[in-house]
């Protein structure tokens, strides 16, 4: 079948018709653009990289990749299975996809801008006909290995009117392993070989890698996971779902409804930022870091996560307390055409968004689609640019000099902190949900930041909610809240 290659002039046709949109809620300096899509593509992103060239490669949930290069597109792959990842070596511009049932090199042999070859890399992990048994990734780290995670299976009694799917579910839940390694993190090293690589995961929909070699991946709110997350990934760790166990061999013969809710909960890894239900967060997908070196703003180094749901785009600030990652978030831009499953920085610094609603329902009017932040490069937004704990309280950052009188204000702040049930059930409630006030406001003589002092639980999510505060130079907050995940107390 021939790939059709768009006319140059139906490509500035497109361009000259690219809308910028406007959500209720975007940071200034900051402008979204939307890519037009001809209709000849059905484009349910699965996945984006960029080519050392700047093209863009975009997979699809169709079963397709899609090439993009300065408004034509062409067709470089087709007759996939639900493809949810690529992966684009930044030097040899080789391509490798993630199908539902393997993991996938596609060679073009002629250089004629088509895979000619699709090539198993490695295809160890079990799949049945159960619809909940994604694939997703991958990403790669120095050494060569790939990374990727695998969904649970759908399996609780009487769903399709079938018991059939009633295979693995542990205390009740909902979802089970109908086939081999399912909620787990693998990594496929250099000569192909599968390695179950950590365990506990539900539907983790996004994985990502920085430049440090750290992993990081997001789960969504279900059984055995109280509200959505953001974890890193540590080999060997396991991270709260207990179905994905019947494959770990330390559990071999084990009756896993046996070990109690007690005991799965000493034995998981909390998560490095939890993603409060509803009102920020309810099916996050790919993070992202931003190492753009500035070309995107102010956020340098911080964790770009779309929701698939909500259809926004939320930022963390991430940081290590007793060795391990916790921190805050907070919502960026809000809300998007349509649910946001992938994120990739360009070279240029702008924040390329993914979207696909198809079947998972979503925010917005679109069932699929393309868009763009870009930052204008001058202005510097008024938000809290991080939160970090101190041993008395919180230190918040802003991005410029605060409005110093506001700031020292105590009833310019509302806060509140909960906590979350570990439980086979679906999801948790808020619990022993606290507010209180700041003992004390010390904002620094250079206004970039405040201290604020206060009792501080670990084991909670605290909410800061800012009013009446803004720029030095009068400039408004987008983005007034921030939720901040503590763990770890500091010593």
């Amino acid at each position: 079948m021939k790939i059709a290659l768009f006319s140059l002039a139906a490509a500035l046709l497109m361009n000259q018709a690219a809308t910028a949109a406007n959500p209720v809620r975007l940071p200034a300096g900051y402008s979204l653009e939307t890519i037009d899509i001809p209709s000849e593509i059905t484009l349910g992103v699965g996945g984006l990289a960029f080519t050392p060239k700047g093209d863009l490669l975009i997979c699809t949930r169709e079963g397709e990749v899609w090439r993009y290069t300065h408004g034509n597109w062409s067709r470089f792959a087709y007759g996939l299975h639900e493809a949810l990842g690529l992966y684009v070596d930044p030097k040899t511009s080789e391509v490798w996809v993630m199908q539902r049932p393997e993991l996938t090199k596609l060679i073009d042999e002629d250089g004629d801008g088509k895979a000619d070859v699709y090539q198993t890399v490695n295809a160890d992990w079990g799949l049945s006909d159960n619809y909940h048994e994604y694939a997703f990734g991958p990403v790669r780290d120095a050494a060569g290995n790939f990374y990727g995670t695998l969904n649970l299976s759908l399996s609780w009694r009487g769903w399709a009117r079938s018991d059939r799917w009633d295979i693995g579910r542990v205390h009740d839940s909902k979802m089970g392993h109908a086939a081999k390694y399912r909620g787990w993190c693998f990594q496929i090293t250099p000569d192909g070989k599968f390695v179950p690589y950590a365990s506990g995961l539900r539907s983790p929909a996004g994985i990502t890698i920085n430049g440090k070699g750290e992993i990081f991946y997001t789960d969504n709110q279900g059984d055995w996971n109280c509200t959505s997350t953001l974890h890193q990934v540590v080999k060997g760790r396991f991270y709260g779902h207990p179905s994905s166990l019947a494959d770990d061999p330390a559990y071999a013969g084990k009756n896993l409804n046996r070990i109690t809710e007690e005991e799965y909960d000493h034995l998981r890894s909390r998560p490095a930022v939890y993603l409060p239900h509803g009102e920020l967060s309810n099916s996050p997908g790919e993070p992202i870091f931003d190492e753009t070196g500035g070309k995107f703003g102010p956020f340098e180094g911080q964790v770009f996560i779309g929701d698939q749901t909500k259809s926004n785009e939320m930022r963390a600030s991430l940081e290590k307390v007793g060795g391990e990652y916790q921190g805050a978030v907070f919502d960026f831009a809000d809300p998007l055409q349509c649910g946001i499953v992938r994120n990739r920085f360009a070279p240029d610094g702008s924040l390329w968004i993914g979207q696909t609603g198809r079947g998972w329902r979503s925010a917005g009017e679109k069932i699929f689609g393309l868009q763009r932040i870009v930052w204008d490069g001058r202005t510097v937004p008024m938000e809290m640019h991080s939160i970090s704990l101190t041993k008395t309280g919180f230190r918040i950052q802003f991005t410029k000099p605060v409005d110093r009188q506001a700031a020292a204000d105590l009833a310019n702040y509302k806060i509140k902190h909960w906590g979350y049930i570990y439980q086979a059930e679906y999801g948790s409630p808020k619990v022993d949900l606290t507010e209180l006030s700041p003992a004390s406001a010390r904002v620094a003589a250079d206004g970039q930041s405040v201290e604020l002092d206060m009792p501080l639980v670990k084991e909670v999510v605290y909410q800061l909610t800012l009013s009446n505060i803004a720029g030095a130079d009068g400039a408004p907050m987008t983005n007034a809240t921030g939720y901040y995940t503590l763990n770890r107390l500091r010593e």
